[in-house]
């Protein structure tokens, strides 16, 4: 297990270290064909990891590879953004499912001040949007905001080490959706596409970490 584990850590960092390239070498177009790997190799990870497959993650993870595809392939905004946040809406609602120690109440009570707090931002673009991916940019925002809330309400509920990395997961996705939504539409700067890219797979890596322990309960945080 820890092997998988060794082998998904070190080939992340390798497609990172290409995206860095990427930075100072813009005419490096392998970078394109390099970006759309990281998801297909936690999908294999997964595979090799577990027995009972999470359908609802699986799933999740076809968005995010579909949203690859049509963001940095087909470069088609509206279908690529509304695919993530479909896979990101998904891993709210495992989240939810799972986290059967989540306190109703503390999540009613929290959730009208971290829409404020989280949404305040997106004030600042909301200006600079197009009509025409409004909505879709919209649904992002909320599904990212969603994850979120679930990962940091699931983390105060049952601190341990396996919500940790949930919580990871979940501030990680809102650091990627802030620098994404710079780069769109405050400053065209391929080094916030940069960072966005590796806050993304930083984050579905603590994601897998996250469904494996709870998927498979004999692990320990240690093995994976």
């Amino acid at each position: 297990m820890k092997r998988i584990a060794v082998f998904l850590i070190a080939a992340l960092m390798c497609i990172s270290c290409v995206n860095i390239l990427w930075f100072f070498f813009p005419e490096l177009t392998i970078r394109n064909y390099i970006l759309v790997l990281p998801i297909p190799l936690i999908i294999l990870s997964y595979f090799l990891c577990v027995e009972q497959k999470n359908i609802l993650y699986l799933l999740a993870l076809v968005g995010f590879m579909i949203g690859d595809y049509c963001f940095i392939i087909e470069e088609d905004f509206i279908n690529g953004i509304t695919s993530c946040a479909i896979g990101l809406s998904l891993y709210g609602i495992i989240v939810l499912w799972q986290g059967h120690y989540i306190s109703t109440r503390r999540l009613l009570v929290s959730a009208v001040p971290f829409v404020i707090m989280y949404m305040s931002p997106f004030f600042f673009f909301v200006d600079k949007i197009e009509d025409n991916i409004f909505s879709e940019v919209v649904f992002y925002t909320s599904a990212v905001g969603f994850f979120s809330l679930m990962s940091i309400i699931a983390y105060v509920s049952k601190r341990d080490a396996v919500t940790m990395k949930l919580l990871a997961a979940g501030v990680t996705t809102t650091l990627m959706g802030i620098t994404y939504g710079v780069y769109l539409f405050l400053g065209y700067n391929a080094l916030y596409i940069v960072i966005a890219d590796m806050l993304f797979m930083y984050s579905n890596f603590k994601m897998w970490q996250y469904i494996i322990i709870k998927d498979e309960p004999l692990l320990t945080t240690e093995e994976i």
